[in-house]
């Protein structure tokens, strides 16, 4: 199988799990977006996540593996507790921005924190 090949089935999953109900929403979810920026975060910094559990610890704080694997798969449970310890050990926060659907809206609109 040659890699357009693959590239074209993965586009015609994408298409096809778009369609079924709830899949949509559940990709646009605050947990499966948020759970991105922390993968894509940590594999920038060159880490696995047992090295981002051993920063996270190594600050006096407890977390394991599998709630990053978790997190980072877009699992909803998780307090806001948690992704603050992750995002304080990837390097920190340094803008958050809201935008939100619906309407015209311009980017004075976003809310920044």
């Amino acid at each position: 199988m040659t890699n357009d090949h693959l590239n074209h089935d993965h586009e015609e999953l994408k298409k096809l799990l778009h369609s079924v109900p709830g899949v949509k929403e559940h990709l646009e979810s605050f947990s499966v977006r948020v759970g991105k920026i922390i993968l894509k975060r940590r594999l920038d910094l060159g880490l696995t996540q047992q090295q981002l559990v051993d920063r996270i610890n190594s600050q006096g704080e407890a977390i394991t593996q599998a709630t990053i694997s978790k997190i980072e798969s877009g699992h909803s449970g998780a307090k806001s507790s948690t992704y603050d310890k992750i995002f304080q050990a990837l390097g920190g926060l340094n803008k958050l921005v809201a935008r939100f659907g619906g309407g015209d809206h311009d980017e004075d609109d976003a809310l920044s924190l």
